[in-house]
């Protein structure tokens, strides 16, 4: 049995329409003559899996574990578009929040405080975030400790209750929070904001017929423009997509090597 999933931005508030863009692609597929008959969505699928196995028909993944640990195991279909603060086209970064009533105003005054990091895979919690720290750190560690959340809004749960002072989360479910839950986003404040990268790409796995690939790919590209989806991409904040850069993801490689160059090798 193969699965489709979309474990990124996962709000109660967007669950709907996340059913109903997962229900119009696999519609779209079916059109063109695949029988997708036994694709199921998975809704338990985690933001960071184990593997991206065969059984790996859709889903949405971070563009770091991606190439740090998966390189060989997923097949990029495109890179979403979002319309939110802190994105440009297909790129999207990372936000240093910090409590509403903060004192403090800018990154290098956070220094000997404590980070909550949702995944030491993730792009925005962690890859980006620590680039940001290792150009101010002097090549020693920046905070007093690192907690291991094990998600962007258990790092915002966290920050609320005052076991942590600072995390970075990413640009999109911060906007998706401010959208969804504003009463709940008036407790936090963007402090800074990171270097960018490309968005999290939809993905397949490698062993996905290449006509189904192929297929795939025409599907999310047609979407963009149906009028059917019109209100779906608008609850996403969906505005395009963009041909996978291969070069541009490879930056994320870069941005560690350029923190492990400045002697700030993990975020801590």
């Amino acid at each position: 049995m193969r699965t489709a999933s979309l474990p990124m931005y996962v709000f109660p508030e967007t669950q709907a329409a996340v059913a109903a863009f997962w229900s119009h692609l696999h519609r779209r597929v079916a059109a063109k003559g695949f029988d997708v008959a036994d694709v199921t969505f998975d809704r338990n699928r985690r933001p960071v899996p184990d593997s991206i196995g065969p059984e790996i028909f859709f889903t949405q993944i971070c563009g770091y574990p991606l190439f740090k640990k998966f390189r060989h195991q997923g097949r990029m279909l495109a890179t979403p578009c979002y319309d939110f603060p802190g994105c440009s086209g297909p790129d999207h970064c990372g936000f240093f929040m910090v409590r509403a009533d903060a004192p403090e105003n800018e990154l290098e005054q956070m220094r000997a405080k404590i980070f909550g990091c949702n995944s030491l895979l993730s792009n925005s919690g962690m890859n980006l975030p620590r680039l940001s720290l290792a150009r101010i750190a002097q090549g020693r560690n920046f905070f007093s400790s690192v907690v291991i959340t094990g998600g962007h809004l258990d790092s915002l749960a966290r920050l609320k209750d005052r076991t942590i002072d600072i995390c970075s989360i990413d640009n999109v479910t911060w906007g998706f929070l401010v959208k969804c839950r504003p009463d709940a986003a008036r407790d936090f404040r963007v402090l800074a904001q990171t270097v960018s990268s490309p968005s999290l790409p939809f993905v397949t796995s490698v062993r996905t017929p290449e006509s189904e690939v192929e297929a795939l790919r025409e599907s999310l590209i047609e979407m963009m423009t149906d009028g059917e989806t019109t209100s779906v991409r608008k609850d996403l904040n969906l505005v395009g997509l963009a041909v996978p850069d291969v070069a541009a993801y490879e930056r994320l490689a870069g941005y560690e090597r350029e923190a492990a160059e400045l002697g700030y090798p993990e975020i801590a």
